[in-house]
Order: C-alpha cells, then structure tokens, then sequence
C-alpha cells in the first residue's frame, strides 16, 4: 500500500461527508466489490459504480444525514485498514446512529476496486 492509496481513501470519505457523490464515483473502480453494513445484514454486496449509486439512493431514502469518519488507516500488505465511525440520522425517526466502523479496502491504478465495512473495527483487522 502506498501513500498515494490512503489518500485516495481518505479523497473518497471526504468528497462523501461533502456531498459530492460524482467525486467518490470517480475514485471507484467500475467493478469494484462493496460490502456496506446493510449489505451484510442483508447478505448481498454492491458492484461497480451503478451499485455505489445504488447505495447512494437507498441511503438516501432512509437517512437524512450520513457520515463517515475514519481516522486511521493502517497498512495491511495488499490492502489497508481503517478505523472510525459511522454516524448517521434517521429520515423519519430521527434516531441518531454512532457506531464503531471498520473497513479493509483494496486501491489499485488509483481506483478502489474492493471495500468492506465492519461494526467491529477489531473484525476489520482480523479480515485484513
């Protein structure tokens, strides 16, 4: 993992808390694996940009304000693993949610091609 693939993870967090989906769209790869939270509770995981977007829109409709803030990023060989939060408010409840968020990603040609969450950021550094 270089310097160059954590700030690209960190580009993509960033542009997301900011709003800007087109720039996260543009640091995903078009056939990247996702594994969001909801993905694996529902035991499905999103593909590509058209799943990013996918996962965009569903958000959307649940919740009124999404944020994640991850502060390290460790080196894992081929890939890197985070640790943050996930915080987020609730549309119609207004349940505000602030969990622990893991992530092990995978950058390669300046794209990230793999990314998968974990309510346990210790589960994200056994994956990893």
């Amino acid at each position: 993992m270089s310097q160059e693939n954590v700030e690209i993870v960190r580009a993509a967090f960033d542009a997301w808390n900011r709003g800007d989906h087109d720039a996260v769209l543009r640091l995903w790869d078009e056939e990247a694996e996702f594994y969001p939270l909801r993905a694996q509770l529902e035991g499905r995981a999103y593909y590509g940009r058209d799943g990013l977007r996918r996962f965009i829109v569903e958000l959307a409709e649940e919740w009124e304000e999404v944020r994640f803030e991850v502060g390290e990023i460790r080196d894992a060989g081929e890939q890197m693993v985070g640790f943050g939060r996930f915080r987020a408010r609730g549309k119609a409840s207004g349940v505000e949610l602030d969990v622990p968020l893991g992530l092990v990603g995978v950058v390669r040609d300046k794209k990230v091609v793999y990314s998968r969450f974990f309510s346990d950021p210790a589960e994200a550094l056994s994956a990893a």
